[in-house]
């Protein structure tokens, strides 16, 4: 697998498995939930991060997901106020997460959580089959054989899955669809190939709104 520097550890030929996504979209929008009821990795991404009773130790800069799209973990970058600089992980879920806002509350005292594996670099905090959230945005993506969109943004389930994406069409005055999709779409090209036509997703008026 060829190594991106965007691509953070994953050079050891991942496995990645298939997530079951709908065959055609017309499946899709007949189960998919509605869009308020779901949240985003870039929610996630540049959230202040709470210890104890309102210590701000940190924020967000990463989410570390698994290679079925389970979401493991958070990167916390901490810029040396309250507890040493660097970057650090909490494991998911965490005490309190509102997508509406921008602050999150571990579990954690202040103290606890500055006394954990500190690096100043987060690729260090990456295991063999995990995935950087952050590295997938932007991701390209083909259909039937061609470029065709970037990755928006990953939608996650109430159990922390990612369940679908938002695409923008590349050089497209059109809205980004809302679509299904599944792991094992990602080549090791970097590249997710989806197995629907253009004018599927199109047609599918799968905007997101939220």
């Amino acid at each position: 697998m060829t190594c991106l520097n965007r691509l953070i550890p994953l050079c050891a030929a991942l496995p990645f498995t298939a997530m079951a996504a709908p065959e055609n979209l017309s499946d899709w929008q007949n189960q998919r939930s509605d869009s308020a009821s779901n949240w985003t990795i870039t929610q996630l991404l540049g959230d202040d991060v709470i210890a104890g009773e309102n210590t701000e130790v940190g924020e967000v800069t990463d989410v570390i997901l698994d290679d079925q799209g389970n979401l493991q973990s958070l990167v916390i970058y901490s810029n040396g106020n309250a507890v040493e600089r660097g970057f650090r992980t909490v494991e998911w879920p965490v005490k309190l997460f509102e997508p509406s806002d921008v602050l999150l509350s571990i579990g954690h005292q202040p103290s606890a959580f500055g006394d954990q594996q500190v690096t100043l670099s987060s690729v260090e905090l990456f295991g063999q089959n995990q995935l950087s959230a952050r590295a997938m945005l932007g991701m390209g993506v083909h259909v039937e054989g061609s470029p065709y969109a970037e990755i928006e943004d990953l939608i996650l389930n109430d159990q922390g899955q990612v369940t679908s994406a938002v695409i923008d069409p590349d050089g497209m005055e059109t809205d980004n669809y809302w679509i299904p999709t599944d792991f094992g779409w990602i080549n090791e090209d970097w590249v997710m190939t989806m197995p629907y036509s253009q004018s599927d997703i199109e047609q599918s008026g799968s905007d997101w709104e939220n």
